[in-house]
């Protein structure tokens, strides 16, 4: 005996609250085990593949590829055994006045939309960047199911009212002279999202870089040391960038406004830090997931959590949530041979370090008690930071600060 049961689109964090359906990797009639991935599903902020609850059939898909969904919407039917118990925590989670309510204080505070049903992230996206309030809102005609806003609708009201913002954005297609030889592809989604992202951070964010040589010998020698000893007993490597994000988390808490939020004009200090650290994706691209409440984390934990997060990465198993809420950023530029780098800092953080290649050059060393050049591990640390929340004295004495803890290593 069977029974038909419908499979909601689950929780996402804490900030995600419709997706879009990518992919549907299964189709009606085949069958799906349980923990095994059948659909695809795209926020703003990451693509995942979507494990089954439940082993049974595939029977009905109820979004259609490329169509955006609500949590704790019916997305497809199932056929499973009858004695399958089904999860009914996600209608608890997700009541629609919940993410009516929540979908306005992102965009409005505490305003509210009278008489307006739920904004998507798209939606509040570009409100928030065109400054529309609630009463700009309320004069849109809605064209979507139950009195919903959509992307068209939003955009035709901007571009009916000469919002200067949208026009440009959407004059800066070229007509271009593309030849037949010539090969053009689309950006990938998770390409697109992050160069609207990037694009607005670096357009509303005043960046200055302030740069640091760092002499690593102690680094360098005190990681030949315990290397094979630290794989030997914890059954993974350590690198140079696990010991540097340890001295950044050290150093975070030195000086708490680099581990904050930029909104408006507010300033959130986070009490949590939650490092973000790029890694890669099956297809190549780099994302930024976070190592979450890293604040007491010993350099065993860093490695282990960071180790676990980069393999989620490469096997496509990344959560929302592993890439929300991060606080403050490394990204080691040196990997592919950079020098340095000047990184985007990404909204709504304040800061983000580049780590540079290590490499021989002059350095100072004491022998004796006296100072002497000679041939040393070297390596340039740059950080962008939001010059409306961080002078230039305040980032030389973060990075002095850091400089100093890796210097002295081991």
């Amino acid at each position: 005996m069977s029974k038909e049961i419908q499979i909601l689109l689950p929780k996402m964090g804490e900030s995600v609250m419709e997706a879009v359906i990518t992919d549907w990797i299964k189709k009606p009639g085949d069958h799906v085990e349980k923990d095994e991935s059948f659909v695809t599903i795209g926020t703003d902020k990451v693509d995942s593949e979507l494990p089954s609850e439940y082993e049974g059939i595939l029977k009905k898909i109820l979004v259609e590829e490329g169509e955006e969904v609500k949590v704790g919407h019916p997305i497809a039917i199932f056929e499973v055994s009858d004695d399958t118990v089904v999860h009914t925590e996600i209608k608890e989670e997700v009541k629609t006045e919940m993410l009516e309510k929540k979908a306005e204080v992102e965009l409005l505070s505490t305003k509210s939309l009278s008489g307006k049903s739920f904004l998507s992230p798209v939606v509040r996206k570009i409100a928030a960047e065109n400054g529309l309030e609630v009463e700009d809102l309320n004069r849109i005609q809605p064209t979507g199911e139950n009195g919903r806003i959509r992307k068209v609708d939003i955009l035709k009201f901007l571009n009916k009212d000469k919002t200067v913002a949208v026009q440009q954005k959407v004059s800066h297609k070229l007509n271009l002279n593309i030849q037949p030889e010539d090969k053009v592809e689309a950006l990938p989604r998770i390409r697109q999202v992050a160069a609207e992202m990037l694009q607005t951070s670096y357009q509303l964010i005043p960046h200055v870089t302030t740069i640091i040589e760092v002499n690593v010998n102690s680094l360098v020698h005190h990681r030949d040391r315990i290397k094979e000893e630290f794989q030997k007993e914890n059954g993974f490597k350590v690198t140079y960038t696990h010991f540097i994000m340890k001295a950044v988390v050290d150093t975070l808490k030195e000086f708490p406004k680099f581990n904050s939020w930029m909104n408006e004009d507010e300033l959130i200090l986070k009490n949590d830090i939650n490092l973000g650290f790029a890694t890669a994706l099956p297809d190549g691209n780099l994302i930024v997931p976070n190592v979450k409440k890293v604040n007491d984390m010993s350099l065993k934990e860093i490695v282990e959590n960071v180790n676990l997060i980069g393999n989620n990465a490469k096997a496509g198993k990344l959560k929302s949530s592993d890439i929300q809420d991060t606080t403050f950023t490394v990204s080691n530029t040196g990997i592919f041979g950079s020098l340095m780098g000047t990184p985007i800092i990404s909204r709504p953080q304040v800061a983000v370090l580049a780590l540079g290649q290590i490499k021989s050059g002059a350095g100072v060393v004491v022998n004796n008690g006296k100072e002497e050049l000679a041939v040393c591990k070297m390596m340039m640390l740059s950080i962008s930071y939001d010059h409306r929340v961080i002078d230039g004295a305040l980032a030389s004495q973060f990075l002095s600060a850091l400089k100093e803890k890796l210097e002295n290593i081991g």
